[in-house]
């Protein structure tokens, strides 16, 4: 049989159409087109098995419809199912397709076919399809065209197993390799496909996607190691297929992100009930080499609507409805709306504003003073954050704090107001002030800098001040948020360099009382919210015990929202020792603050309780 292969001569043109198919269905229209152009026959088909489907193409002559495109394709102990078994040809009669009894065989016989032959398609050894040839004459195929048809074969079927390698290959470059999902080029490709957004289907159901994250998926991956992570996100990855249907698009996008792509009603109901599925699949407990994780999903969800023109604005929409479930505190599922992408475009416009700001150092210090309860003199400033802006006005730390924490920005913020806070001292007493310390409240990233203790060091004396020129003050919810010491060392290094370090919004419901002995503090600074009720009999036996017990430990009690003289006098007769508040002053500026100086030296104590 290789002899009589190989001396076989094909026409080039039939080689060079089949070199150009550039899909598995071309390959096999070439194929069929070609048939009935090499063979005397009427008919000519070709079978090719790709993966658990079976393509089929037929090509008749005459161009009349055939009857095999509407019967079944494989049949058990039919004609071509014998040959892929045994993997030689076999010749049909008349007489012996009807035999066959199958409904293809009884059709061909119909529409006028008399003989007929099947030949296995070889790619290597391996039977792969088959071909076949019909003709409207009786006896009309033999040994020698079967033999010429295989080897035909083999170049098609050569030409569909690099087709289907190139599939399979583009396949794997659209395929997450650890969960087996889709990834971000295979969604966008689908995305992105004509009509995919805005029509609906049959059912009048609608474009539907959601955004998935897992909650603190990070914390589990640093603290189980990356198997646990792998085996958590694979959990993930079949809680989500294991409740949308085969039509639906799953995709891996991220470390921890997904995107789900369904159909959905035009209120996107069916939406939120397939989310919260998920998210009820996700939170179930994952086990792995003998440990159990648990983890959460914050899922946000978006309806293709007329608006959303592009795959790109459709997942904005579910990632902006993402974002206000983790604002919220993470583990839900949140629809979106129209109104969160105003109020979304509207946080953006600011942090780029924001930043612009942090590299222009446009932020300002102002100043609250801070005075004593025993003498009624000044004996301190708190330096404050503020951001003149160009549209709305000079900004407190409330309209951009959060913004500037989720940037990333806040111990930028926190070095410029420092900063300039730190050179109005020095000009103060340049000018003759009699300017007492100034505080600053440290966010949670500047108090995790390793280096601050020695950036603080060389920012003070450079302004030729001294580190107890400076309070440090920071929050009882950094302290307990801190789950890796940092914040401990660094309060120690700073006590240590000279600077006085105070817990500020104490009496919170934070941090313990045991605290107070175990860090290396120099005062406190009572909570607003203990102040507000003075006076009162439970407020006063509350602030009496911590300000007798922060004395016993040598702290420096400081009480901020201090606004009526019915305050004031009752935080000097518990002991406290400074008072800050609306009603001593409000934060200034710079030239406001020596206005406050300069009047405020007549008639300190009488100033300070009116």
């Amino acid at each position: 049989m290789p002899d009589r292969e190989t001396s076989i001569h094909l026409p080039i043109a039939f080689i060079d159409a089949l070199s150009h198919a550039d899909s598995i269905e071309a390959v096999l229209r070439v194929g069929t087109d070609w048939l009935t152009r090499l063979f005397p026959a009427a008919r000519g088909s070709i079978a090719l098995i790709d993966g658990d489907r079976i393509i089929d193409r037929v090509h008749r002559s005459d161009g009349k419809f055939d009857p095999h495109n509407n019967v079944p394709k494989i049949l058990p102990n039919a004609p071509r199912t014998r040959v892929l078994d045994t993997g030689q040809p076999v010749y049909l009669s008349e007489a012996e397709m009807k035999a066959a009894s199958t409904g293809a065989m009884l059709a061909l016989v119909s529409s006028g076919i008399r003989s007929m032959m099947i030949v296995p398609m070889f790619s290597g050894a391996q039977a792969v399809g088959t071909l076949s040839l019909a003709t409207l004459e009786p006896g009309g195929f033999d040994a020698t065209q079967a033999y010429r048809l295989i080897t035909i074969g083999r170049w098609i079927a050569s030409q569909a197993r690099l087709m289907q390698q190139l599939r399979a290959a583009a396949r794997l470059a659209e395929t997450d390799t650890l969960t087996g999902l889709a990834n971000r080029a295979r969604l966008m490709r689908v995305l992105d496909g004509p009509g995919m957004l805005h029509l609906p289907g049959s059912d009048g159901r609608v474009m539907g996607l959601m955004h998935i994250d897992l909650d603190l998926f990070k914390e589990i991956n640093d603290s189980m190691g990356h198997a646990m992570g792998d085996a958590v996100l694979c959990h993930a990855a079949q809680a989500m297929r294991s409740v949308t249907a085969q039509t639906d698009l799953v995709a891996r996008v991220g470390g921890d992100e997904f995107i789900v792509v369904t159909r959905t009603d035009r209120r996107g109901a069916y939406l939120a009930k397939l989310a919260d599925e998920i998210a009820g699949r996700i939170a179930e407990p994952v086990r792995f080499e003998g440990a159990e994780a648990r983890v959460a999903a914050s899922i946000g969800t978006a309806v293709a609507g007329p608006k959303d023109r592009t795959a790109d604005r459709l997942i904005s929409n579910a990632d902006i409805a993402l974002y206000e479930v983790k604002r919220a505190g993470r583990g839900g599922v949140k629809a979106f709306s129209t109104k969160m992408r105003a109020a979304y475009e509207t946080r953006q416009t600011l942090l780029a504003e924001l930043k612009d700001a942090v590299e222009a150092r446009a932020f300002e210090a102002h100043f609250q003073p801070q005075v004593s309860l025993a003498t009624g003199w000044c004996s301190g400033f708190e330096m404050l954050a503020r951001w003149p802006h160009w549209r709305l006005g000079l900004l407190d730390p409330q309209a951009f704090l959060d913004l500037a924490a989720e940037a990333g920005l806040t111990d930028k913020i926190d070095a410029i107001v420092r900063s300039k806070g730190l050179a109005a001292l020095r000009r103060l007493r340049a000018d003759g002030w009699d300017a007492p310390k100034m505080s600053f409240n440290a966010s949670a990233r500047t108090l995790a800098d390793p280096d601050l203790a020695c950036d603080l060091l060389w920012e003070v004396l450079g302004q030729g001040l001294a580190p107890d020129d400076l309070v440090i003050e920071f929050r009882e919810a950094q302290l307990v948020a801190d789950d890796t010491g940092a914040a401990e060392q660094n309060i120690a290094a700073l006590s240590e360099a000279g600077f006085s370090v105070e817990l500020d919004d104490f009496g919170t419901g934070y941090a313990a009382m045991a605290t107070l002995g175990t860090l290396a503090l120099s005062g406190i600074k009572l909570d607003r919210s203990m102040i507000a009720n003075l006076p009162d009999t439970c407020s006063e036996a509350i602030l009496r015990a911590i300000i007798g017990l922060a004395c016993d430990l040598g702290l420096n009690v400081v009480a901020k929202g201090v606004e009526t003289p019915a305050q004031y006098a009752v935080l000097s007769k518990l002991g406290c020792h400074m008072a800050q508040g609306f009603g001593i002053s409000k934060p200034l500026p710079l030239d406001g603050l020596v206005e406050f100086l300069r009047g405020y030296g007549k008639a300190p104590v009488t100033l300070a309780a009116s």
